[in-house]
């Protein structure tokens, strides 16, 4: 539409420069057909807000889950504040990976929001734009928190940090069965021993509270998760408890149906999953949680990430995206589901007005360690980030072949 409108206007240059004047019935001809041109131009900024292309559609797709967030909250946000249209989709780590190497160059998906898994492939791949520091502005990386920061260096800049919530450990227990809970990796061991059949945990491959459990124990006995085969007090606790463990649940959420329903009563959690089911109304009244003392919060963490090489109208798309989605404003609204945002200078003062009473609800289920007046956060002599991807399989291997298969 702007280049119709350009050449109109040389058009009309040359004419009025007298070239044309000599014929009168000319210049009657082509003043109607370049008001036509002008009018159909017109006409087609009514019918689309972007351009003929599709380059007011914006392709996300989220290995991580998160649709209470991103697909409720943000992106409708986004498109009501700026006209796009987002196409909203849903994989694996590897699932999207495979999609974008196949589709080539030709590929329709801009934006990737991944956990810690997708984002390493993702740059073993060089399928990742590398945001930081180019686009340092764009993302609001001045206001990125101590969390945030730390994922910048260590991933170089690839991936923005969304949220630097808790991946764990806490325990949640049966209160009507459990008078004193334990409160560090010691005195749960003592009372796993004492109580067979009663404690249990997810397959850590394939739960994020199992995950957190496991790692934070390798960090409460003093051990290295980076590196797998030196975790020989690590692998001893997990084998004495495997003893009196009935079997580990393949799901995180059979893990709290077996809470729920009494046939054990302890099992891992991580603190602000925890809080939201209890907001929801999940998590029947007997049960209650505990923070360990003598460990620290593995951070798990959601990143949008830039598609490598974007045509120059998808990548300024995207970025408008980012900025919008990085913003205080905008990352406040995660509070509303537990989201601790990556944005320092977010608050819960900023939610929208019809997330206030939520949060108010989400807030009475948090644990105190992790409250800072009314405001959900990790204490910050209190986290460690989770460890690289290679070490992470290999201990999710190295876990299936000493404890799972000992059942």
């Amino acid at each position: 539409n702007f280049k119709n409108k350009r050449v109109f206007g040389r058009n009309l240059n040359y004419i009025e420069g007298g070239v044309l004047m000599k014929n009168k019935k000319w210049v009657l001809i082509t003043t109607i057909f370049l008001l036509s041109v002008l009018l159909a131009a017109c006409g087609s900024d009514e019918e689309s807000s972007g351009s003929s292309d599709g380059s007011n559609t914006l392709t996300i797709y989220t290995v991580a889950g998160g649709d209470e967030y991103y697909n409720d909250i943000v992106i409708p946000m986004f498109e009501e504040a700026t006209g796009y249209k987002v196409e909203y989709g849903r994989g694996t780590p590897q699932e999207i990976i495979n999609k974008i190497k196949t589709q080539g160059e030709n590929g329709g998906i801009d934006i990737v929001i991944t956990g810690l898994d997708g984002l390493p492939l993702g740059i073993n791949e060089g399928l990742w734009e590398q945001l930081v520091p180019e686009y340092s502005e764009e993302v609001h990386a001045d206001e990125w928190n101590e969390i945030a920061n730390a994922y910048k260096e260590k991933f170089d800049g690839y991936g923005v940090p969304v949220t630097t919530g808790s991946g764990g450990p806490i325990l949640v227990y049966n209160k009507d069965r459990v008078d004193n809970p334990p409160t560090t990796y010691e005195e749960l061991k003592e009372w796993i021993l004492d109580n067979p059949g009663r404690f249990t945990y997810p397959a850590v491959p394939s739960s994020g509270p199992a995950r957190g459990f496991f790692f934070g124990l390798a960090y409460a006995l003093g051990e290295d998760f980076n590196d797998p085969e030196s975790l020989d007090e690590t692998w001893t606790y997990l084998e004495e408890i495997g003893e009196v463990i009935d079997n580990y649940p393949t799901q995180t959420s059979d893990s709290f149906d077996l809470l729920y329903e009494g046939a054990v009563d302890i099992i891992p959690h991580t603190p602000f999953w925890f809080a939201n089911l209890k907001a929801t109304g999940t998590v029947p009244p007997n049960i209650e949680a505990v923070a360990l003392e003598d460990t620290k919060q593995i951070i798990d963490s959601h990143f949008y990430v830039m598609l490598k090489d974007l045509p120059e109208e998808r990548k300024a798309a995207a970025l408008e995206f980012l900025e919008f989605a990085t913003s205080k404003e905008i990352q406040s609204q995660g509070y509303a589901v537990g989201f601790i945002p990556a944005n320092g200078e977010a608050s819960p003062d900023l939610l929208e007005e019809q997330y206030v009473e939520t949060y108010s609800n989400y807030i009475e289920g948090v644990l105190p360690e992790f409250l800072d007046g009314d405001t959900i956060y990790v204490p910050e002599d209190n986290w460690v980030l989770f460890p690289d991807l290679e070490p992470t399989n290999e201990s999710y291997n190295l876990w299936e072949q000493k404890i799972q298969a000992a059942k």
